[in-house]
């Protein structure tokens, strides 16, 4: 629907349109936006628009992109953003389609919007914090950022939902996407279905003692408080989780606060010493003040917080803004 509407808005300014779907993952689940219901849909969509429709495989290049450096990362004790590492390759793959099809610029139906800055792109949250991608298209590089377009970055989705109700858009009423396509009944059940057995291991407390057992690292998320299978006093929550040991490790919430984070893999825009910046380490999660960036090496940095954040994930996104416009990113690492 997203994109459908997009679209609308670029037909009424009088722009030449072709339309494309990014085909990713095989499942069958009609939750995902791979699905072949969802390609038909797409499809269906685009002639209802009057408009050229094709689709791109990347299925080989998800799997060696995302999908295996998911795993690897999870397994490794980390919580990574699939999402974040798709969209670089995908938006790619769409301005190489439209290199082909001799046009210029590359719209989606994202809720993002992009600013220049001294004759460089960069992207500025949506107009809806609600709906807001920002964050997870921070990584697209900037040869990329400069090809798009973002009909809908200052539209609220009820806005656009509206929009297509009025145009008798088919697609008007479909529920928005919440699932990440390859994983549409969660991460454990993707990993056993991966082939990732049980391994007993312990769940400790923060001075090591042992409160009882587990069936895998992997099937625990930093700041889990239901289903433990501890006992305990007082409620206690996943404060990390280390894959070497094959332990989880628990503790009072108050043990999740953090006040300084590390962050690797560092893309720096414009970052400078750390004044004036905001970072957000979680999609949903508003962004924190900086208090001081301390820089160790090209691509690492130690960010002290203006105020604590709560369940910071090694292996999330770690994603830096000046007022509204991203100036850079990275993946977090394991707490300081």
């Amino acid at each position: 629907m997203d994109s459908a509407v997009a679209a609308l808005r670029l037909i009424e300014e009088g722009r030449t349109l072709e339309t494309a779907t990014v085909r990713l993952w095989p499942g069958g689940d009609r939750r995902s936006c791979c699905s072949p219901g969802a390609l038909q849909r797409a499809r269906q969509t685009a002639e209802w628009l009057g408009l050229p429709h094709h689709f791109i495989e990347r299925e080989a290049e998800f799997e060696a992109q995302v999908v295996a450096p998911f795993v690897a990362a999870y397994l490794g004790g980390e919580t990574p953003n699939p999402c974040v590492s798709c969209n670089p390759g995908r938006l790619a793959a769409l301005v190489g389609l439209a290199d082909e099809l001799g046009l210029a610029r590359v719209a989606t139906g994202h809720y993002a919007r992009l600013v220049w800055r001294d004759g460089a792109p960069y992207l500025a949250r949506g107009a809806d914090p609600a709906k807001d991608q920002s964050y997870m298209l921070w990584a697209v590089p900037p040869e990329v950022l400069a090809r798009l377009e973002f009909p809908l970055g200052e539209m609220t989705k009820p806005e656009t939902r509206a929009v297509a109700e009025a145009a008798g858009l088919p697609v008007a009423g479909e529920p928005a996407s919440q699932e990440v396509c390859f994983a549409v009944d969660g991460y454990q059940r993707f990993l056993d279905e991966r082939g990732v057995r049980p391994r007993a291991g312990a769940i400790v407390d923060s001075s090591g003692a042992v409160l009882g057992t587990h069936q895998g690292h992997w099937r625990y998320t930093i700041g889990q408080r239901r289903g433990l299978g501890v006992s305990s006093t007082e409620p206690l929550f996943v404060l990390a989780r280390r894959a070497a040991a094959n332990e989880v490790m628990v503790g009072r919430r108050a043990e999740l606060e953090v006040r300084e984070v590390a962050v690797r893999a560092l893309v720096d825009r414009g970052l400078g010493d750390g004044g004036g910046l905001r970072l957000q380490l979680r999609y949903r999660s508003p962004a924190t003040p900086v208090a001081a960036l301390e820089r160790r090496g090209a691509t690492q940095a130690l960010v002290r917080l203006g105020e604590a954040f709560t369940g910071a994930a090694p292996g999330q996104a770690a994603v830096f803004y000046r007022e509204d416009v991203v100036v850079g990113g990275g993946v977090l690492a394991e707490p300081a």
